[in-house]
C-alpha cells in the first residue's frame, strides 16, 4: 500500500498538495465519497494521524468542519513538556517522552515532505523557585512521577545559566530535553505531509454524523452528502462528545479555556530576552522560533467563549515579569483565547471502540495535545493495522472506560 500512495503522489505532474473545500468535492463526485478511513477533525491530532497513516500506505480521507490548525492546536503554546508537566497516570509520563523522542525522530522527514518548517526548539525549559520551602513542596507533590532528568541550579548557576532571571531566585530545575513547537506550524506540516503521501484532505464539511449498521461503522453522513469507509477516527477534540453520542457511547469533554499573551524585544533588549522556557507553577514563559515569546496562561474551567480578558492578561504579564523582570521592556504583541478539552478522569480517548465495529477515538488530549500527537497518530495507526490496546499498553485509555464504569456501579 505504501508504493501505491507514494505513486499516486509522484504520478500527478506538477502535484502540488492543496485543501479542497467540502462544497466543490461535494459537487464533482455527487455526494459520495469513499476511503478506507476517514478521520474527523483537522487539528493536531487528526492530522498528525493522517500523516501517520497516509506515510504507511493506506487510503486516507480526513475531513474538518472549519479549517485546518483552526480551534485548540492553533491556540497552544506548543510545549513538548514530557519531563516538566505533573502527570498523575504513569501511562501518561511514558506516552509523552516516546512522543517528543518520535517527533524529533520524524522532524526532517515531515519537514522535507512538507515544505514547512515546524519552528522545533530543543533549549530545556526550566523551573524556578523562590525559596526552599517552595523546592520542598514541589517534590514531595512530585514524589512519583519527578523525572530523573534533571539538573539542578542553585542560585549562583542560575544567574550564570540565566541570567535573564530574578536575581532573587532561590534555585532551579533544568530539564536539558524538553523542547517546544510553533503548533500551527506543525499541524500544517502534518497534513501536508500527509497530502504528499497521497491522504485527501477536505475543508469545511458540516453536519458530520457517523453512519452505522449491525456490523459496525459505515462512514459517515455530512452536510455534502454520504462518505463510506471501513474505519472511522474521531479526533474533534471539543465536538469528539457529541460525535460518540450518536452511537450511544458517553465520552465527556469537559472545556477548559485559556488565554496566552504573545511579547518581542527589540535588539536593543535582547539580552532580557529568555532563551529557555520558564515552567514555573504560576506562568511558563516560551521563547519561540519566529522571535516572539510567549506567555501563559490562564485556566478557566467550563467556560468556552474565545475572548481575551484584561484581568487574564494582567495576570500573566504581572507573572512573567516578576520572573523575568525585563520582560517590562517588551513590545506587546498580541493575545489570543483558546478551549482545551479535557476529560473527567484526566485521560485522553484512544482506542478502538469495542462496541462499534471500525470506530476509533482519539480526542480529550486536554494541554497535551502538540506533545502526544505523534505518539497518538503512532497508536491509531497501530489499531488500525490490527494491533490491541492491550498488546500496545494503553488499555486505560479506552474510549468506553466510562460507559464500563457506569454499568459496574
Amino acid at each position: 500500500m505504501r508504493e501505491e500512495a507514494r505513486s499516486r503522489s509522484r504520478n500527478r505532474s506538477g502535484y502540488h498538495p492543496g485543501i479542497v473545500s467540502g462544497s466543490k468535492v461535494g459537487a464533482e463526485v455527487g455526494g459520495k465519497l469513499h476511503a478506507e478511513t476517514i478521520i474527523v477533525g483537522g487539528g493536531v491530532i487528526g492530522c498528525a494521524i493522517a500523516c501517520e497513516l497516509a506515510t504507511r500506505g493506506h487510503d486516507v480521507l480526513l475531513v474538518e468542519r472549519a479549517r485546518i490548525a483552526g480551534g485548540t492546536s492553533c491556540a497552544a503554546a506548543g510545549m513538548l513538556a514530557a519531563d516538566s508537566e505533573e502527570f498523575t497516570h504513569a501511562v501518561m509520563a511514558k506516552l509523552a517522552r516516546q512522543s517528543r523522542a518520535l517527533l524529533h525522530e520524524q522532524k526532517e522527514r515531515i519537514s522535507s515532505l512538507s515544505g514547512v518548517e515546524m519552528g522545533l526548539q530543543q533549549h530545556g525549559f526550566i523551573t524556578p523557585f523562590r525559596s526552599y520551602s517552595e523546592v520542598s513542596s514541589y517534590k514531595n507533590n512530585r514524589s512519583s512521577t519527578l523525572s530523573t532528568e534533571h539538573i539542578w541550579w542553585d542560585r549562583i548557576a542560575v544567574q550564570q545559566e540565566a541570567s535573564w532571571l530574578n536575581r532573587d531566585t532561590y534555585g532551579a530545575f533544568y530539564r536539558p530535553s524538553e523542547s517546544e513547537v510553533l503548533p500551527v506550524n506543525l499541524t500544517q506540516a502534518y497534513v501536508r505531509s500527509a497530502q504528499a503521501m497521497g491522504a485527501r484532505v477536505m475543508e469545511g464539511v458540516q453536519d458530520v454524523r457517523l453512519h452505522t449498521n449491525v456490523n459496525g461503522v459505515q462512514g459517515i453522513e455530512t452536510s455534502i452528502g454520504t462518505m463510506t469507509s471501513r474505519n472511522v477516527i474521531i479526533a474533534t477534540g471539543l465536538h469528539g462528545e457529541e460525535l460518540m453520542r450518536h452511537v450511544g457511547l458517553k465520552s465527556p469533554v469537559l472545556p477548559v479555556k485559556g488565554e496566552i499573551a504573545a511579547v518581542q524585544f527589540s535588539p536593543h533588549h535582547a539580552g532580557y530576552r529568555p532563551d529557555k522556557t520558564v515552567y514555573a507553577e504560576d506562568i511558563y514563559i516560551v521563547p519561540k522560533a519566529n522571535g516572539e515569546v510567549w506567555i501563559g496562561a490562564t485556566s478557566l474551567p467550563g467556560r468556552t467563549d474565545m475572548k481575551v480578558s484584561v484581568q487574564g492578561i494582567q495576570k500573566l504579564l504581572a507573572a512573567a515579569t516578576n520572573w523575568v523582570p525585563g520582560m517590562k521592556e517588551a513590545h506587546f504583541i498580541r493575545a489570543w483565547a483558546g478551549v482545551r478539552p479535557s476529560t473527567p478522569d484526566g485521560l485522553p480517548y484512544v482506542g478502538a471502540c469495542d462496541s462499534v465495529p471500525g470506530l476509533f477515538a482519539a480526542f480529550g488530549h486536554y494541554r497535551n495535545g502538540i506533545l502526544l500527537s505523534a505518539i497518538t497518530a503512532s497508536l491509531m495507526a497501530d489499531l488500525i493495522c490490527g494491533k490491541t490496546s492491550e498488546e500496545l499498553g494503553i488499555q486505560d485509555l479506552c474510549p468506553e472506560r466510562l460507559n464500563r464504569k457506569e454499568m459496574l456501579q
